[in-house]
């Protein structure tokens, strides 16, 4: 626990957390101000409650309690934060004020070894006193120096009349509730959110799916859920930045557009040392709104893919998958089918045949909840997986246009239930892109995706992916059906 090591008569500001007192050294106060307005930074530190603008200043705020009293209850709304001086200015959330008070240094009785307490005149008559360095090196173990107002990532425009002074272009946006911002030159265009995104199954948390762009497709990621927020269901003030991110183009959704700002240099500070830490943050820089106050947290569009299994991939023309060269008029044709309200295609070359579903499945002994029985198709026993629950969806219901598609890839055959197959397309090469990188998990088959007619996308499944990916899951969910399984345990 950080507390201070000296002794002898000083003065003190003594505060509570909770039901103890702390003292710091009235030498590194600034001052005192009531709570304020906070904004909180994602991917921050626990002990950081958030930044407040403090007379233009953008001030991190410590939650004492989190970082001294971490066992204790949750806090009552604190009265009050001090102002204090840690190499920059850190503001400290605390219970109650209790006085300015001359204390003498004590030690011993039921304190830990190390600790050190002051006697004072008021509250318990003893305070534990807290080391203002150590207390902030605890929470931010890898604290760096404040960095020279310079941001490479921010460029600066000049007025059109030559004379005005340089500002920095920024567009601003919202995202669960919290302004946010990308320098201009980073946001190639802002959309309105379409109707019809086409969801990638099993593509990683922040992934919403992709949508058609221009001919090509465009990855579209839940800006909150990147920052590890809550993301709110999509309004009708929604829209997608596209964002330049590693010489690629992701859609970031957020929940409504803001101003484009333009603002002086001297309006954006770089991020608190205290949060220098490297890839722990998105945020490039916060910035100051003049007039009200308000603080943007400016993001790094480089950093902010950062610790997720999301890439961002520019879309490729699928003719470079062919090794012959031969593009022209060449076409491939698809069977499409449908799991929850959402169509697929896979390459007719993969698909043995289509069945329809029989009246009944031989349901296999301790088979896992994945695979919906076996059928005898012609002699061969074929094991039927339920497409639904493998792609993390609840089962459907029964009915007419349920099928059974056999797929064959690299010697594997497996039956697919489907909850319908709606038709066979031929489409052309150049219709097909692969899909943005949205997962690096195995399990996610599709692969590609096919711009139709009508300017609707249909994900391209890869067979021989799908089949592998299915059978780890069933093995997987086979051994943990045996492991539950009641006398499964070998005898002692």
């Amino acid at each position: 626990m950080p507390e201070a090591a000296g002794t002898g008569d000083a003065r003190y500001l003594v505060f509570t957390l909770g039901p103890d007192d702390f003292a710091l050294d009235l030498g590194v106060v600034r001052e005192l101000i009531r709570p304020p307005r906070l904004t909180r930074v994602p991917g921050a530190p626990a002990a950081l409650a958030g930044l407040a603008n403090l007379r233009g200043l953008a001030l991190p705020v410590l939650d004492l309690r989190r970082v001294l009293r971490p066992d204790a209850e949750p806090a009552a709304e604190p009265t009050r934060v001090v102002v204090a001086e840690a190499g920059e200015p850190v503001g400290l959330m605390i219970d109650r004020v209790l006085a300015f008070s001359g204390g003498a240094g004590a030690s011993g009785g039921d304190d830990q070894p190390g600790s050190r307490r002051i006697a004072t005149s008021v509250g318990s008559g003893r305070a534990r006193l807290v080391d203002l360095a150590a207390l902030v090196a605890e929470a931010f173990p890898e604290r760096k120096a404040r960095p020279a107002a310079s941001f490479a990532g921010l460029r600066t425009t000049r007025g059109g009349d030559g004379g005005a002074a340089e500002r920095i272009a920024l567009v601003s946006f919202n995202a669960a509730g919290r302004s946010y911002a990308l320098p201009l030159e980073r946001v190639a265009e802002v959309l309105a959110l379409p109707p019809d995104i086409v969801p990638v199954p099993r593509a990683g948390e922040a992934a919403l799916g992709v949508v058609a762009r221009r001919g090509g497709v465009l990855p579209l990621l839940a800006l909150p859920t990147l920052l590890g927020l809550v993301a709110p269901r999509p309004g009708p003030d929604a829209r997608i930045v596209v964002a330049r991110i590693g010489g690629s183009e992701v859609g970031l959704v957020v929940d409504a557009l803001g101003p484009i700002l333009r603002l002086a240099p001297d309006a954006v500070d770089p991020v608190p040392a205290a949060l220098g830490r490297g890839r722990a943050t998105a945020v490039e820089a916060i910035c100051r709104v003049d007039g009200d106050g308000t603080l943007v947290s400016v993001l790094s569009t480089d950093r902010l893919l950062e610790g997720t299994t999301v890439t961002a991939n520019p879309p490729r023309s699928a003719d470079t998958t062919r090794s012959n060269g031969e593009t022209g008029g060449r076409t491939e044709q698809f069977v499409v089918f449908d799991v929850a309200g959402e169509s697929y295609g896979v390459p007719v070359a993969s698909v043995r045949e289509v069945l329809r579903v029989p009246a009944t499945m031989t349901r296999l002994p301790r088979s896992p909840d994945i695979v919906a029985g076996a059928v005898d198709v012609r002699g061969t026993v074929l094991a039927v997986v339920d497409q639904r629950r493998r792609f993390g969806l609840p089962p459907g219901e029964d009915g007419p246009r349920r099928r059974i598609i056999v797929l064959e890839a690299a010697g594997n055959v497996a039956g697919l239930l489907v909850d319908g197959v709606s038709r066979m397309l031929r489409l052309e090469e150049t219709a097909i892109r692969p899909t943005p990188g949205l997962s690096d998990e195995a399990g996610n088959a599709v692969d590609r995706v096919a711009t139709l007619d009508d300017g609707g996308l249909l994900p391209i499944v890869d067979a021989q992916a799908l089949l592998a990916g299915t059978e780890r899951s069933v093995r997987a969910a086979t051994k943990t059906v045996a492991h539950r399984a009641p006398g499964s345990d070998a005898p002692a």
